[in-house]
C-alpha cells in the first residue's frame, strides 16, 4: 500500500503548533490562577508598613488578565495612597515590586516544569 498525504506537511506542522500553542496558554493561565492567592497572601504577609487602618493591607490583591496573545499579572493597591507607600521614601514601604521579584522565578520554574 502506497503512503498518501492526506494533508500537506506544512498544514500538519502548523496545525499541530497551533494545538500547543493553545495547550501552553492554558498552562501558563492555569499556572497564574494556582499562583494567585498565594501571591496575594505573601503580599499581604510581607507588607513592611505598620497598619494604621489595615486597609491598605486589606486590599493588596492580583489579577490575572487573559487576552488572545497575552497573560498578565497584575499586581495592586486597592488604596489611593498605594502609589505612595510604592514610591516614597526610597521605596521603603514597596511590597508590589519585592513581590514580583519573588514570585517572578516561581512562576518561570512552573512554566518550565510545563514545558519540560
Amino acid at each position: 500500500m502506497p503512503f498518501v498525504w492526506n494533508t500537506t506537511p506544512v498544514d500538519a506542522v502548523t496545525a499541530g503548533m497551533t494545538g500547543y500553542e493553545r495547550a501552553l496558554y492554558q498552562a501558563i493561565y492555569t499556572i497564574c490562577l494556582r499562583r494567585k492567592p498565594e501571591i496575594e497572601n505573601w503580599m499581604k504577609a510581607n507588607a513592611p508598613w505598620t497598619d494604621r487602618t489595615g486597609n491598605a493591607r486589606q486590599t493588596l490583591h492580583v489579577d490575572v488578565e487573559a487576552a488572545v496573545d497575552r497573560i498578565a499579572m497584575v499586581l495592586a493597591h486597592g488604596m489611593f495612597y498605594g502609589i505612595y507607600l510604592e514610591t516614597k521614601n526610597a521605596g521603603r514601604y514597596a511590597i508590589v515590586t519585592p513581590a514580583v521579584d519573588h514570585w517572578t522565578p516561581i512562576i518561570m520554574a512552573d512554566v518550565r516544569a510545563v514545558l519540560g
